[in-house]
């Protein structure tokens, strides 16, 4: 039923959106002429408002967006916005009764998206660093390398080697020992740990390994995973893996 209800919330935010662009006001139009972004029509599968209230915790930003009576929650990786501000997002994928550990605050109701476009903020030139919004399904952003060495649990199986021969290895149960360089709690249910051991290269993308597991632990951590091995995972959002181990055990060194 919750789901039912969010899937309307969201049809009538996006319908009242649209909506309210028809009948833009003086301020509104004149700021569509500083970034024609605001009065282009809302793509396909996105949803576009107001910011009424936003905060970051644990590297994502929350925001609550409105059009007249229709409000709705996204969450998404940290994106400068304020409260005014017109915020497009794909549709995401919804979470009922999530509660965040980092805000410990509860939603009843929260659209995670792969990523969020300010469209008030003034234009930005395109450069190879800028960051860009992502649409649904696809890839998950890489995590940069970082300067770690550790020792595979055993001689030769580490991160790259997996990425290598993951034909091999989908749906087979693995363990590896790396550093988390990256952790997010209580996305979808899961804490996402982002461990890396040396091994690989960001160009190639095989540095990194994402770990789902509902267990704990900290940047900086020598951990040892064990879990199931899955490819072309898609949570939607956004969020695609070509390569992630899930519901992994975690072991704290």
């Amino acid at each position: 039923m919750k789901a039912l209800i969010s899937s309307v919330a969201l049809a009538g935010l996006t319908l009242g959106l649209a909506v309210t662009q028809t009948g833009c006001s003086k301020a509104d139009q004149e700021s569509a002429a500083v970034n024609p972004a605001l009065s282009a029509p809302i793509p396909e599968g996105m949803i576009r408002g107001t910011v009424l209230e936003t905060m970051d915790a644990a590297g994502y930003t929350y925001v609550q967006l409105g059009s007249g009576d229709n409000k709705i929650w996204l969450a998404g990786p940290k994106t400068p916005v304020v409260v005014g501000n017109v915020v497009q997002a794909p549709q995401g994928m919804p979470m009922t009764d999530f509660h965040s550990a980092a805000l410990d605050r509860d939603f009843e109701v929260v659209y995670f998206v792969g990523g969020m476009q300010n469209l008030s903020a003034a234009p930005a030139p395109a450069t190879a660093d800028a960051p860009v919004a992502q649409s649904p399904n696809t890839a998950a952003p890489s995590t940069a390398a970082t300067d770690v060495a550790v020792d595979p649990v055993e001689a030769g199986k580490n991160i790259a080697e997996l990425f290598a021969n993951k034909a091999a290895y989908a749906d087979q149960e693995v363990t590896l020992r790396g550093k988390v360089v990256k952790y997010n709690d209580g996305v979808m249910g899961w804490n996402f740990i982002h461990i890396q051991d040396g091994s690989g290269d960001a160009a190639d993308r095989n540095h990194d390994l994402t770990v789902t597991s509902k267990l704990p632990a900290a940047v900086g951590d020598t951990v040892v995973i064990k879990g199931k091995v899955i490819l072309d995972k898609d949570f939607g959002a956004g969020y695609s893996y070509p390569l992630i181990v899930e519901d992994a055990t975690v072991t704290v060194e």
